[in-house]
């Protein structure tokens, strides 16, 4: 279903001759549903990440929660996650099941904008008729990647992402959908740090330096 939702999100109909708008921002708070299919090569060893995230992205009070589920062909494997980056304490929270996970979170938080420096590719809209959604596409060079976006006209809100590249011997693809979204925090006790978390360990498991979570964590990190 959530592939479905990707590839449904990521195709839109490009309309003629437009007059190029600038650059525009996200709210400062909205929560959604991200799908997610990811190919990747890693030194030789290929597979495919396909899953779903919820995010609740708090710009006004500089924090972000994700929970993450995702399987991996390659591995086998199936992860289950929690994250909460709060930026006003500097610390990144990873929960898995009981286990947490701690480690300090560098910098600030970055307001979710498309970037001065994107191209501006084309305005879609999808649906038909009447019932049609105005957006529009941008693309833009993100540290050994590349990036392209479509958001709404009115109000910025990101509809689909493809993101492409290489990142330490870890070759990839990935397309997101964003569905369901909604502006506020309708339940900020989504940021609130476990109580398995007092007892963390250091380190995170290596897994989440990969792939969707690692592009998603650090997006909003400048």
């Amino acid at each position: 279903m959530y592939t479905a939702v990707v590839i449904i999100l990521m195709v839109g109909v490009a309309l003629g001759a437009p007059t190029a708008p600038s650059p525009c921002c996200a709210p400062d708070q909205w929560e959604g549903l991200i799908s997610q299919m990811m190919g990747y090569n890693q030194k030789g060893k290929a597979g495919i990440r396909k899953g779903y995230m919820t995010m609740a992205y708090d710009y006004t009070n500089r924090r972000l929660e994700i929970f993450n589920h995702l399987n991996d062909s390659g591995s086998g494997m199936e992860v289950n996650s929690n994250v909460i980056q709060n930026y006003k304490s500097g610390k990144q929270y990873v929960i898995q099941g009981q286990k947490c996970t701690m480690t300090d979170l560098p910098g600030m938080m970055q307001q979710q904008c498309i970037p001065k420096n994107a191209t501006f590719q084309t305005s879609l809209y999808y649906g038909a008729g009447s019932s049609t959604l105005m957006a529009n596409s941008f693309t833009f060079p993100r540290t050994g990647m590349t990036v392209d976006v479509s958001v709404t006209q009115d109000g910025c809100i990101p509809i689909g992402e493809s993101v492409y590249g290489s990142i330490n011997n870890y070759a990839f693809f990935e397309v997101m959908g964003f569905i369901n979204v909604t502006t506020g925090i309708k339940d900020p006790s989504v940021f609130n740090i476990p109580s398995s978390c007092p007892h963390v360990t250091p380190q995170h498991p290596a897994h989440q330096f990969t792939g969707l979570l690692k592009y998603v964590s650090e997006k909003y990190r400048k």
